[in-house]
């Protein structure tokens, strides 16, 4: 038995810009999956799927946020903050649409999700940071160019005396902390064991989901880096950056990028037997 998915992904809407009546119609599916970069930050982004989830009660929605949601321009003062954010809204809305799914990152269970076929399916959404290895030239790549991993000096202001030193001025307020090969490579640990938990539980058909492409993502140019040691075997991979469909790591590699008419009318069939 199969069912129908739909992506979105890079429709890069701005903060004041209306949705086009392209976006906000789809074809016959059972699930829809925002893959990130929806709206230039995470505000957007919701007024996009609250639209569609409420358009369509019947379909299920899961929610990865991406780059521009998650990191662009946000320094987060405290680890989690972004998260723990999504966890109280989803807590204490009565307006939380309930066949829109999200997944804290910092749960080892993926979302079990019973589509309107009678079908149950589980999905497992992650940003999809890579193992990197460590280089010289790490301040001029993209992690460390584009990943506030939080800020220092806000609790201990000696440390804005060391980064001074660095520096042709003098700090007096709290400065980003971006991510290094090691804070890249915790995450990847961490979710790379979580995952293969997640692929070897044999209940329901999955799909993994991340916004970072496996397979040659643009971003990571100049960056070795080395994916997780997983074999999804017949399972969708939904993800970015990338126009036509190729098998990775047992995996059929997905993605649907951008705005209009032609992105949205496109249906991928997935068949779970």
């Amino acid at each position: 038995m199969s069912f129908k998915v739909h992506v979105i992904h890079d429709l890069m809407y701005g903060f004041n810009e209306p949705t086009e009546f392209a976006d906000l119609n789809l074809p016959d599916v059972d699930l829809v999956i925002f893959n990130g970069n929806i709206g230039l930050n995470s505000k957007r982004t919701m007024l996009y799927a609250t639209e569609l989830t409420k358009k369509y009660p019947k379909v299920q929605f899961v929610l990865n946020f991406g780059w521009y949601e998650m990191y662009l321009g946000y320094m987060p003062k405290t680890p989690y903050e972004f998260e723990d954010g999504m966890t109280t809204r989803i807590q204490n809305s009565d307006d939380w649409p309930k066949n829109l799914h999200w997944k804290d990152p910092r749960s080892k269970e993926g979302l079990t999700i019973m589509l309107q076929t009678g079908q149950t399916i589980q999905v497992w959404p992650s940003f999809g940071f890579p193992k990197v290895r460590p280089t010289p030239k790490w301040k001029d790549l993209w992690f460390y160019l584009n990943i506030c991993t939080g800020v220092l000096g806000r609790d201990k202001p000696e440390e804005l005396t060391e980064i001074s030193k660095e520096l042709s001025f003098k700090l007096y307020s709290e400065y980003p902390q971006w991510a290094t090969p090691e804070w890249v490579n915790k995450i990847f640990a961490t979710e790379e064991t979580n995952i293969r938990n997640f692929e070897i539980d044999e209940k329901h058909y999955k799909i993994l989901v991340t916004h970072l492409n496996p397979y040659k993502d643009p971003r990571l140019e100049g960056i070795v880096a080395t994916q997780w040691n997983i074999h999804i075997e017949k399972c969708l991979w939904v993800t970015t950056n990338q126009e036509k469909s190729i098998n990775f790591l047992g995996g059929h590699l997905y993605s649907n990028p951008g705005r209009g008419a032609i992105a949205r009318g496109k249906v991928l069939e997935v068949d779970n037997i």
